[in-house]
């Protein structure tokens, strides 16, 4: 494995099992449990916006509904409503810090947007610099699809947690695109089609997409934090995947 970083060795060694087969494998398992859990996801769609209401607690709820989405994953037993308000006052601290982090770059991101739009009028060189800024919004956005799930499945500090994030931004780079199609695709159709969109808003816009995100990411945070560190420090590894299980994302990604 050799560590995070070690992008080149990312396919789990073991079975000679093609990668289309994988594939496919992993496509039916997302979508086999996506079904299963329907029901589930409507009722945390619907905790998910009672908890961000306030506001405030936008990045606690997220860090909630992160974790047992991550569990769903995982196949393990989840009480929703009670793992959800556990999660929510554990990951209260940090969730609150990386969600006002992540508005003051969305604040700091438009605005730079609106101010060199409006210089392009005098030099096309500044459409470069819209370039640049779009490029750096898209890393961070790449960046969140990881941020939450570290937070509620190591212990790290705010910094490691943006550092780390945006690593994953760089390792999964492909993945992520068609994560962004998929997870903040749902997002953005559901607000451009606002209000026809409210059930769906509702009901399912926000636990789904963050659900296709939780399954990409996971893989990549497994195989280059968690693994290795339970190997290096031969501690027993609570998330060691069942033998029939892949290390391989939603949409493969071939690293």
């Amino acid at each position: 494995m050799g560590g995070f970083l070690g992008f080149g060795n990312y396919e789990k060694p073991g079975k000679g099992v093609g990668k289309k087969e994988r594939e496919k494998k992993r496509f039916f398992q997302f979508f086999d449990l996506f079904f299963r859990k329907l029901g589930r996801l409507v009722q945390l769609n619907l905790l998910y916006i009672l908890f961000c209401i306030p506001i405030v607690t936008i990045g606690p709820a997220t860090a909630a509904m992160t974790k047992i989405l991550r569990e769903y994953t995982l196949e393990r037993p989840v009480f929703l409503y009670s793992d959800f308000l556990d999660a929510f006052k554990e990951n209260f601290k940090q969730g609150f810090v990386v969600s006002i982090f992540q508005g003051i770059v969305i604040v700091l991101i438009y605005s730079s947007v609106i101010y060199y739009i409006s210089l392009t009028v005098k030099s096309v060189w500044f459409l470069l610099v819209l370039g640049f800024i779009g490029l750096i919004g898209l890393i961070l956005l790449f960046a969140s699809y990881y941020i939450y799930v570290m937070m509620v499945s190591v212990q790290l500090n705010v910094f490691q947690l943006i550092r780390n994030s945006v690593l994953f931004a760089f390792a999964g780079a492909r993945t992520n695109i068609l994560t962004l199609l998929f997870s903040t695709g749902i997002l953005v159709v559901s607000f451009l089609f606002f209000p026809i969109s409210i059930p769906l808003i509702l009901f399912l816009a926000f636990s789904m997409s963050t659900f296709i995100a939780v399954f990409n990411s996971w893989p990549y945070i497994y195989a280059h934090l968690i693994q290795p560190y339970y190997e290096q420090t031969g501690l027993p590894n609570p998330y060691e995947p069942k033998e029939d299980e892949d290390d391989d994302t939603l949409f493969e990604d071939n690293i």
